[in-house]
């Protein structure tokens, strides 16, 4: 496979499993804040270890134009703060890998990439930055993503590495699910404070199922196929992984913004327009927004 260039912007916990194995493969630069030098990807089933190159500014990119592909690991609310690195690194000939929450990749970024072809992800990644480049991976490196030509575009990136690229044919279902249990997850691990097993509450439960009715109901609308049927033992098998942090919660503990807009600001928009009334992700989300910094 011919090598690309590759850039990552955001290489915490996902951008960093992502740009280390991506690194084996292709000339790979990690775009951040805090400059380092090498990867350390600790994990059971894939770890890493091997030199990085990272640039603190655009200007430190080590190529003249555009790059072939971009993975985006930044958080939605921190689009807007990344628009330099997007501007640089972007082209019409460019693919855009969205590793984000939420439903709106593509509005979010199509601002900021020159008309460069983005390819929204829904992500399965169970990992935490210990310190830059350096990473802890506890489970899964998975993109779900469209099958369709631009999909494949990212399989064949990915080849030689251990990263999963999924493409599926109905990815209405795939990213409609996982708003759904993100909404559950990470809002009522960053309110409560506690971990997973916090769903195993009777009464947070309740809050959880209400969660992810309201949101399947506004996703079935919106044409994805979702049984609202299963939501009580969805719920109640979420509950037992009891050591299950979030990324949410860990935002909230560390005092950092929250993606609170781009998971439950989502639903409460296509709420409106689907007609569907949200009263207990409306309460989730004010709840979360007074206690973000982001506000």
């Amino acid at each position: 496979m011919e090598r690309s260039r590759v850039a990552v912007v955001g290489v915490g916990s996902v951008g960093g499993v992502f740009a280390a194995h991506l690194s084996a493969v292709h000339d790979v630069v990690a775009c951040v804040r805090r400059p380092f030098t090498e990867y350390v990807v600790e994990s059971p089933d894939i770890p890493f270890r091997g030199p990085a190159t990272a640039a603190a500014t655009p200007a430190e990119i080590p190529w003249p134009g555009p790059a072939d592909a971009v993975f985006v690991g930044v958080k939605a609310h921190q689009t807007e703060d990344a628009a330099h690195w997007f501007e640089r690194l972007c082209g019409p000939d460019t693919l855009v890998a969205v590793m984000q929450n939420g439903i709106e990749q593509r509005d979010r970024l199509a601002p900021h990439v020159d008309g460069a072809t983005i390819v929204p992800a829904v992500v399965y990644c169970g990992a935490e930055l210990l310190a830059p480049g350096h990473i802890r991976h506890d489970a899964r490196a998975r993109l779900i993503v469209d099958d369709d030509p631009d999909g494949k575009r990212l399989v064949e990136l990915c080849e030689g590495t251990p990263l999963e690229i999924r493409p599926t044919d109905d990815y209405p279902r795939a990213t409609w699910t996982k708003l759904g249990l993100n909404s559950v997850a990470n809002g009522l691990t960053a309110l409560t404070g506690r971990p997973m097993e916090v769903l195993a509450d009777p009464g947070i439960a309740r809050i959880g199922r209400e969660l992810l009715t309201e949101c399947w109901t506004i996703g079935r609308l919106a044409g994805a196929d979702l049984d609202l049927d299963a939501i009580p033992k969805l719920v109640a098998g979420m509950a037992k992984n009891p050591g299950g942090r979030t990324s949410m919660l860990h935002d909230r503990e560390a005092g950092r913004p929250t993606e609170h807009d781009a998971i439950h600001g989502a639903v409460l928009r296509k709420g409106v327009e689907h007609g569907v009334p949200t009263p207990v992700t409306r309460i989730v989300h004010d709840l979360i927004a007074a206690g973000s910094s982001a506000g």
